[in-house]
């Protein structure tokens, strides 16, 4: 059976094209959904036990521990942009644990201008999900299955579109020895109305998380391969080319290592037994396509902290996207059976 499940999940996602950059509509679907993914470096898919925002992103880590929680986060994003999300669990005896999410982004004021650069009025942008999950486990296995389903809106200035999109995750979590796996294929779906009467793909992507947890050492380790759909991630970015003795431009050199590496996103947490933990991350792609040639300014890279409380859990993250701008993200979480 898990291996039939394995074998689904992996046709459905690689017999799919690719989705990377401005080929689909609907991209905030793929932002980080809490502080803790954040500061992991952007994604991942397991080993966030008791994380109520995590089932959002893999609907497979979902069951009974996250009963009666309910979680809200906030993003100050870049430039006026802000997003957030608010999640809540609940276990029903007869059925199993039903997750319930919603996301938001608003992209902020914009001004109407003719040919003359006059203004004449403003307008906005924002879209939202709605986002419905179930997950299962295997019978006397350390294996999950989950979906979610997604209602989605999206309002630019006078134009709207809907859709619906599904996710599907599988998990393999072993506490005994500290190792949990987590496969995601996400946002499969298709447009219901479109803004302008052009059908347009959705944001679909298949991600890959592993987790360690040490039993006698303070730390625990993720690494995260995004993107598995489409081998071929990198692209030439202007800012890296170089100029020979002639001024000629010379373009930067894409490789087997470069495509490889784009792929993949490394992230630690120290002391992740404790009401006080340190995460850090770095996301290679977002590294390589942000930086500036010789100037990275931590272009990639992330980190935040947890405290968890008796009633509360609240974690921050910061993740550097470029030399000019950060992102803060602020989540908290309570469990609404200690009330």
């Amino acid at each position: 059976m898990r291996f039939y499940l394995l074998y689904t999940l992996l046709w459905l996602s690689f017999g799919l094209t690719a989705q990377i950059g401005g080929n689909a509509t609907y991209k905030f679907l793929n932002l980080s959904v809490s502080a803790k993914q954040a500061a992991f470096g952007g994604k991942v898919y397991t080993g966030l036990k008791g994380d109520i925002f995590q089932p959002a992103f893999n609907p497979a880590t979902l069951d009974s521990t996250l009963h009666n929680k309910l979680g809200i986060n906030y993003v100050d994003y870049l430039s006026d942009i802000n997003y957030g999300n608010m999640a809540y669990a609940k276990t029903f005896n007869k059925i199993g644990t039903i997750y319930a999410a919603v996301s938001y982004v608003n992209y902020g004021v914009f001004q109407y201008a003719d040919v003359n650069g006059d203004r004449n009025g403003e307008f906005g942008a924002s879209e939202s999900a709605l986002i419905l999950g179930y997950a299962y486990q295997i019978p006397n296995s350390k294996w999950h299955i989950g979906a979610n389903t997604k209602f989605i809106l999206s309002a630019l200035e006078n134009y709207s579109s809907t859709a619906l999109a599904f996710d599907f995750g599988l998990l393999y979590h072993n506490p005994e020895n500290g190792i949990a796996t987590g496969l995601v294929a996400r946002n499969l779906g298709w447009q219901l109305s479109t803004y302008q009467g052009t059908k347009e793909s959705l944001p679909f992507e298949v991600d890959l998380t592993f987790a360690k947890t040490f039993m006698h050492a303070p730390f625990k380790w993720f690494v995260t391969f995004e993107n598995l759909q489409d081998p071929e991630l990198a692209f030439v970015n202007s800012a890296h080319n170089t100029q020979d003795p002639n001024g000629n431009v010379i373009e930067e050199n894409i490789g087997f290592t470069d495509h490889l590496f784009r792929h993949i996103i490394l992230g630690v947490e120290l002391f992740p037994r404790k009401r006080f933990n340190f995460r850090a991350g770095y996301n290679f792609r977002r590294g390589a396509e942000l930086s500036q040639k010789d100037e990275r300014f931590g272009s990639g890279m992330s980190f935040g902290f947890g405290l968890r409380l008796k009633k509360f859990d609240i974690n921050y993250a910061y993740s550097n996207y470029h030399y000019a701008s950060g992102t803060n993200f602020i989540s908290i979480s309570v469990n609404l059976n200690e009330f």
